[in-house]
């Protein structure tokens, strides 16, 4: 019997959830790739990642209230979930399916975050303190 060669998806790429609903060109081939709201998001979730990790390292350094340990996992965890985030909804916009991946991911992220609240609380609350203090130097 011979083997198949299509190779089965991740269970983090859209194209497991998702058919491929891309126009086909001209030329017989399909028009794919992120379009400009697809890629002004992902351009905004990447600012996100960046920001918020930043946000996360500085305040290891700078609070002292703030568990090390906790807020390390914190970052490392939401970290994580951003870069699975990231990388499904490129997938999403690759395969024409923008709205359906940012759906999904919509409430995919609030279970996570209820999740992630539930364990670090205290974390984001000294977060959001220093934040509204205005601790920032």
């Amino acid at each position: 019997m011979p083997k198949s060669s299509s190779k089965p998806f991740s269970i983090i790429d859209a194209r497991h959830w998702f058919k491929d609903r891309c126009a086909v060109g001209v030329n017989g081939s399909p028009l794919r790739g992120p379009g400009i709201i697809c890629s002004l998001y992902l351009l905004l979730v990447v600012i996100g990642i960046i920001s918020s990790t930043g946000m996360s390292i500085y305040q290891l350094f700078k609070n002292k209230n703030t568990s090390k340990l906790k807020l390390t996992l914190f970052t490392a965890l939401s970290l994580g979930w951003s870069i699975i985030a990231l990388n499904f909804m490129y997938t999403a916009c690759y395969i024409c399916n923008g709205i359906r991946g940012f759906i999904l991911l919509f409430v995919l992220g609030m279970i996570v975050n209820f999740i992630m609240l539930l364990f670090f609380k205290e974390t984001v609350n000294e977060m959001i303190f220093m934040f509204e203090n205005k601790n920032i130097k």
